[in-house]
């Protein structure tokens, strides 16, 4: 919470003692408030969502190569290092999908958790995992990224990521923080 635009920022450390004070309360106090908690992520998630669910971002092609001078921590020296360079073009035959934006706004997640250990509100996808067990969010969510086309190693391509994950977040992180911190005031002064 280092940039703030407007208002006040909410403090971290009241917002874990609350939580942590939410495992305290009656069942029947508990279950409604952590209801409602969970119902504060709708808006970012869908933020999220719709961010999948727009315009495919446009295709990458490999112009060439630049130098990079590089400083060797290590060594102490100095070394040129080949750096690819990449400009947009049309995507050739666009149209065809293996699902996996469908897949990763299927798996956008928010939770609240209160635990003994940890306390906070945490949002998390579970995107679709590849054959290796890599979840395939970590790259899209990356300015470019390289793989095999519809699952031929014999053919590569670079392709420009999509920036869906953080932006809505830190934009409705304030927001989320402030009306949280409200809900957990109010289930403990009612009860």
């Amino acid at each position: 919470m280092t940039e703030q635009a407007t208002g006040s920022v909410p403090d971290p450390e009241s917002l874990r003692r609350l939580l942590s004070k939410l495992r305290e309360f009656p069942p029947a106090v508990r279950t409604p408030v952590r209801r409602e908690l969970r119902a504060l992520g709708a808006p970012v998630i869908d933020a999220q969502k719709a961010i999948l669910g727009g315009p495919l971002p446009r295709g990458l092609a490999k112009t060439g190569y630049r130098h990079k001078l590089v400083h060797s921590k290590r060594k102490g020296k100095f070394y040129a290092v080949k750096v690819n360079t990449y400009t947009e073009q049309d995507v050739k035959r666009g149209g065809r999908s293996t699902g996996m934006r469908a897949g990763i706004a299927a798996g956008l997640k928010f939770r609240v958790v209160a635990g003994k250990t940890r306390q906070g509100v945490e949002f998390k996808t579970t995107g679709p995992k590849g054959s290796d067990g890599f979840n395939k969010a970590k790259f899209w969510q990356k300015r470019r990224f390289r793989h095999p086309v519809f699952g031929n190693r014999r053919h590569y391509v670079d392709q420009a990521g999509q920036a869906f994950f953080r932006a809505p977040v830190l934009q409705g992180r304030d927001q989320l923080l402030r009306a949280t911190e409200e809900i957990l005031t109010r289930a403990a002064q009612d009860t």
